[in-house]
C-alpha cells in the first residue's frame, strides 16, 4: 500500500520522506539482521518503554515501527497497539513477524489527514531524520491526534548542540535536551521526564498533551468541567 498524499505539506518535506523511506527499503534486510524482529529479554530500553506503555490508558501508535519489534512486544504484553512505517519493506517484514498485529504504511505527517485519535505515541528513534522545521510540524500533528491527557515517548540522539550527523541509512539530526523539550513545549506538550540511555548520545523524553489553562494533578491534566 502506497503512502497517501499529504495535503498542506511542503513538497520538499514530502520528497524528504520519500527519500528516507526509499533508503530504508534498500537497507531493510541489513537493518532487520542488525535489530531483529523481536525484543530481547535483556534489552535495556524495555524498562522505559514498558513503564510508559503501562501508563497509557488506550490505543498506542508505534510511529516508525520498523521491523515491528516494539509493536509486537507491546501487543504481547496486552496493549492495543498499531505500527506505522513509511517503508513498505519494513511493513512487509513486520507483518510476517507479527501476523496478529496491525501494521500500516504511512509517515508521521500522514496522521494530519486522519480522524483517529490515540492515547499514546511511541516514536522510538523514528523522528531522527527530520530537520528542525519538519520536527516541529510532526510534533504539532502528534499533539492534534492525541486524546486529552495522552502521552508521547520520543527517543533521539542527544548532544551538546543541535546538528546534522551521518547516519548509515539516511542523514539524521542530533538534538540537545533543551531543544527537544522546547520543540515539544511549542507544540503544546508538557514534558514529564528525560531518560538517559546506556551512552550519552542516547536519550528519550516523555511528554503529555495539554491545553492552556490545564490544571495538573499528579503530572496529568485534571478532568474538565464543561
Amino acid at each position: 500500500m502506497a503512502t497517501p498524499p499529504i495535503s498542506g505539506r511542503a513538497p520538499a518535506a514530502a520528497a524528504g520522506t520519500r527519500r528516507v523511506s526509499s533508503a530504508y527499503d534498500t537497507h531493510a534486510a541489513v537493518v532487520t539482521d542488525m535489530l531483529g524482529t523481536t525484543v530481547h529479554r535483556d534489552d535495556p530500553d524495555r524498562a522505559v518503554i514498558e513503564q510508559w506503555a503501562d501508563g497509557v490508558s488506550g490505543r498506542i501508535l508505534d510511529i516508525g515501527s520498523g521491523t515491528g519489534r516494539w509493536t509486537g512486544h507491546l501487543a504481547g504484553l496486552g496493549h492495543e497497539v498499531v505500527g506505522v512505517d513509511p517503508s513498505e519493506k519494513f511493513v512487509e517484514i513486520a507483518r510476517r513477524a507479527h501476523p496478529g498485529v496491525p501494521f500500516r504504511t504511512a509517515a508521521v505527517h500522514d496522521l494530519a489527514e486522519s480522524h483517529e485519535r490515540w492515547a499514546g505515541f511511541l516514536a522510538w528513534y523514528s523522528l531522527i531524520h527530520l530537520d528542525a522545521d519538519d520536527l516541529r510540524t510532526a510534533l504539532s500533528v502528534l499533539h492534534d491526534r492525541l486524546e486529552e491527557g495522552g502521552s508521547v515517548l520520543l527517543s533521539y540522539f542527544s548532544g551538546p548542540r543541535s546538528e546534522p550527523f551521518h547516519h548509515p541509512v539516511a542523514p539524521a539530526y542530533r538534538w540537545s535536551a533543551a531543544a527537544i523539550a522546547e520543540a515539544l513545549s511549542d507544540a503544546g506538550f508538557r514534558v514529564l521526564d528525560h531518560h538517559r540511555g546506556n551512552s550519552a548520545e542516547h536519550a528519550a523524553i516523555t511528554a503529555i498533551r495539554t491545553h492552556p489553562g490545564d490544571v495538573l494533578v499528579q503530572g496529568r491534566p485534571a478532568p474538565r468541567e464543561d
